[in-house]
């Protein structure tokens, strides 16, 4: 629902299929880049290690979706209970249960936000598994801006560092910024939105979020924005970032490529062709 006063979901039935189709296509990425390794960068290795990186990001990314879902049917109960409340004769209570409220499905989103970043923790191991001259044994994201990679290329490839400057200015680094934010200067609580025409409880996004997400209120403006919508912006913006990060890793393996004669293809049209394009997808499809 979007109107001229606050920005919320939509039907969360279509929603959720709408999410369940983002984590197909994944899926098939995480399979091309593993069939893309053995073409172009080691044709004698499993793909058992790509998969536990896969894996991993998988779970985080179910993780946020499941702390989502508990977000919206919190939201339900929290509704319920206080249109049982009346504000006028049940004033104390009324004010206390919508203060304890907010400040459990605050944390719910803060749970997403801990479970997302993790993702990229992982995303650049597999991207230090693949072309790293210099093995990490715990990769860190923002590992890749080091000094040190800059100059030596230990990590990643020198085209690797400029993809994921993009990425990481555009949503992990406020991303990891928010999070730091949370765990080490303050939790953030936003405001309560009560609809007394259609008993409604909408929780509000945060000052904080908006002030670590330029892009966010780039995309939506000023308009009033509930927590809901923007706990949608941040599954939403994690897979772009994920399918991204898999899209520039394939490119690298192309451009840095190890195995001349590929030991699979397909042919199409006469010509050679990976045996990954039917997995690949559309890029801008995430």
């Amino acid at each position: 629902m979007e109107n001229n006063y606050l920005r919320d979901i939509g039907d969360r039935l279509q929603e959720s299929k709408r999410i369940d189709d983002k984590f197909v296509r994944l899926h098939d990425r995480f399979l091309a880049v593993a069939m893309d390794y053995k073409c172009y960068i080691n044709d004698k290795f499993g793909d058992s290690e790509i998969f536990k990186f896969r894996d991993n990001v998988i779970f985080r990314l179910q993780s946020a979706r499941f702390h989502f879902n508990l977000l919206l049917q919190f939201q339900d109960l929290i509704e319920t209970n206080l249109n049982k409340l009346s504000p006028i004769e049940n004033r104390m209570e009324f004010h206390s249960y919508q203060r304890q409220a907010a400040e459990e499905i605050y944390s719910l989103f803060d749970s997403m936000v801990y479970h997302v970043c993790s993702i990229f923790d992982y995303l650049f191991s597999l991207i230090n598994f693949i072309h790293g001259k210099e093995k990490l044994d715990k990769p860190k994201w923002n590992t890749f801006r080091t000094d040190k990679n800059k100059k030596k290329n230990l990590y990643c490839s020198v085209e690797m560092i400029e993809a994921l400057t993009k990425i990481d200015d555009n949503f992990v680094f406020p991303l990891i910024q928010h999070r730091s934010h949370l765990i080490h200067t303050e939790h953030s609580v936003g405001n309560i939105h009560i609809s007394y025409e259609n008993k409604k409880v909408r929780f509000l996004v945060t000052d904080t979020l908006k002030s670590h997400f330029p892009e966010f209120t780039k995309e939506n403006g000023n308009i009033p924005t509930t927590l809901a919508f923007s706990a949608k912006w941040l599954i939403d913006k994690s897979f772009l970032s994920i399918t991204e990060v898999l899209f520039e890793t394939r490119d690298d393996m192309i451009r840095n490529k190890k195995v001349e004669t590929p030991p699979f293809f397909i042919w199409e049209d006469n010509k050679m062709k990976e045996a990954s394009m039917h997995y690949w997808g559309n890029r801008k499809q995430i």
